[in-house]
């Protein structure tokens, strides 16, 4: 089948999906909340069967006329636990995580409310059969935990890591060499492309923010499984092998019992069929209180945005269009910013901090940082009230980076000449196909001394930090949650439901509502506010996850070339 037909039947799909979503748009409201098809039972237990990744927020509101009544998000699974736990209909909650990813802010989340459902009386048990890390961190809340005792099933604790890929050997073979320029020490996200292994204190940088990391994990699970911290470390350094099965699981006291789900559920006396899978259960229409808190969740990368809607990315447009809403709201009273972002464009944040500013002179606004809140991340978060970092937040990374790609050598390997004829110092100034001239370079670094120097003023009004003092914090250090407290760049530790009581302190306020933001649209309305189409089609053609060379052009087109960067470095892996 020819490339036009493909494009074609994806069109004519697309244009059938646009007109059912458009129909469910219109009956979406009904569905939101109770759903009459689901029936829990009494002696019912609440099934936490969750797999792949776990957003903190769903922007788009599922498609229930498909049978799927709900999209699992780390807000929509924590409201779900609260109400199974005064739902007399709910016995129990069953835990069974499978190749669940998230952030260590967001598994905080879902282990708190866990702990809540646990005051109830009611009981929290564990199975699986492969636990990734991230889903024995989640089973480790639980009462008891069991596990499959087939040799094929097992457990696998790997840790904490942040994997660095380096181009500038690949880039030194087909004649591209990577011009960086950054203000800010331990920046480091430019070293990737221009050097073959990170600079020393980088590196130091990085590894002390993992290690705080690390040992919040060691004693939270120490803690929960009462253990000592020296138990914890052993599993994770001594161990002989990386997959533990149940046998030496139990031996190491990480689980309580080795047997089949079956076996589990009949001595538990759980009924198969009384599970109710955390996706099937439905949540109550909220009460109507005069006073709300607005949380708004700002996840992704920061950058502009053609529309309202990116649910990967935060933008000016975006975040206008949520500070309208609740301007316009008068009971709204008071915001919460939930933000998890590595940072972007250096421009957009600024649009977006300045945005956020408008919206505090109105309201009090509290910052909640989720698994990352570094760079253009921390400068948005500048524009709150009250910093509250998660114990698991990593944040900092105050610099700028710019990367211009220069392929004169490459053009040469291949036979292509650049000749240029210009009227003005800077005609033709960026041109990758010509060496780039030093007064260029000059006044690029002089550009991102003054960008630079605007972040450290943005910390420096918020946080109330001295000019002699900003150096020693900034610099691009990246920071743990704690780390970052010590050096004033957040005022507490805390949760989202901290940071919610928090804002409504300020407000003066005891009776409130929460309302989350952005609001839910339908699937019509995201397609209709995103280049849906150009995505999807570009997705047809994508080539697959095996093929190195992609994977590594996919990662290239995230430089961002020729646009000033608040980014930070590196990408954590549990």
């Amino acid at each position: 089948m020819s490339t036009k037909k493909i494009i074609l039947i994806v069109i004519a799909v697309l244009i059938v999906l646009i007109a059912l979503s458009y129909w469910t748009g219109r009956q979406m409201s009904k569905f939101a909340f109770n759903s009459p098809s689901t029936v829990v039972e009494t002696e019912s237990w609440l099934s936490l069967d969750l797999s792949a990744n776990l957003p903190e927020y769903n922007e788009v509101l599922p498609l229930s006329f498909l049978g799927k009544m709900s999209r699992n998000s780390v807000q929509n699974l924590t409201a779900k636990i609260a109400k199974a736990k005064t739902d007399d209909r709910i016995s129990g909650l069953l835990l069974e995580p499978t190749m669940v990813s998230l952030s260590m802010a967001a598994l905080d989340e879902v282990g708190l409310a866990i702990m809540d459902f646990k005051t109830s009386g009611k009981p929290v048990i564990a199975f699986g059969d492969m636990l990734s890390h991230a889903d024995y961190l989640m089973a480790s809340f639980a009462d008891e935990i069991y596990m499959e005792p087939s040799a094929s099933a097992g457990l696998m604790l790997s840790g904490t890591s942040a994997n660095i890929m380096f181009y500038k050997e690949l880039f030194d073979k087909i004649g591209v060499k990577m011009h960086v320029i950054q203000a800010g020490e331990f920046k480091g996200a430019g070293e990737p492309y221009s050097q073959t292994s990170l600079s020393e204190g980088t590196r130091q940088n990085i590894e002390a923010a993992l290690s705080d990391h690390f040992n919040l994990i060691l004693n939270g699970l120490a803690e929960r499984r009462e253990l000592t911290y020296d138990d914890v470390l052993s599993v994770y350094n001594n161990r002989q092998d990386f997959i533990l099965n149940a046998d030496a699981a139990l031996q190491m006291r990480l689980i309580d019992h080795a047997m089949p789900r079956t076996q589990m559920l009949s001595e538990k006396g759980i009924d198969p069929d009384k599970l109710v899978s955390i996706s099937e259960y439905s949540l109550p229409r909220p009460a109507s209180l005069k006073s709300s808190v607005a949380v708004i969740y700002l996840s992704g990368n920061i950058a502009p945005g053609t529309g309202s809607f990116d649910a990967a990315m935060i933008s000016q447009a975006k975040v206008s269009k949520i500070v309208k809403q609740i301007e316009e709201d008068n009971n709204i009273k008071a915001v919460v910013l939930r933000v998890d972002s590595p940072g972007g464009s250096a421009l957009e944040s600024e649009l977006i901090y300045q945005e956020l500013l408008k919206l505090k002179s109105s309201k009090p606004m509290v910052v909640s940082m989720g698994g990352t809140a570094a760079s253009g991340g921390y400068y948005i978060s500048c524009a709150a009230d009250h910093i509250i970092a998660d114990p698991g937040t990593l944040t900092g990374s105050i610099g700028v980076i710019m990367m211009l790609p220069e392929a004169t050598g490459l053009s040469r390997k291949i036979g292509l000449r650049s000749q240029t004829i210009k009227f003005g110092k800077y005609a033709n100034a960026i041109n990758p196909l010509e060496s780039y001239s030093p007064q260029l370079i000059a006044s690029l670094r002089r550009n991102s001394e003054a960008t630079y120097d605007e972040f450290k003023a943005r910390v420096m009004t918020a946080r109330k930090i001295s000019p002699d003092k900003i150096n020693s914090i900034a610099e691009g250090r990246i920071y743990s949650a704690e780390d970052a407290m010590a050096v004033g760049l957040v005022d507490e530790l805390g949760s989202l439901d901290y940071a919610v009581q928090k804002a409504a302190e300020l407000a003066d306020i005891t009776a409130y509502q929460v309302q989350n933001f952005p609001r839910k649209i339908s699937f019509f309305e995201a397609l209709r506010d995103s280049d849906f189409l150009k995505m999807q089609t570009k997705s047809l053609f994508a080539t697959p996850w095996w093929d190195l060379n992609s994977q590594i052009l996919a990662e290239l087109e995230t430089i961002e070339p020729y646009k000033w960067l608040y980014l930070m470095p590196v990408r954590v892996v549990e």
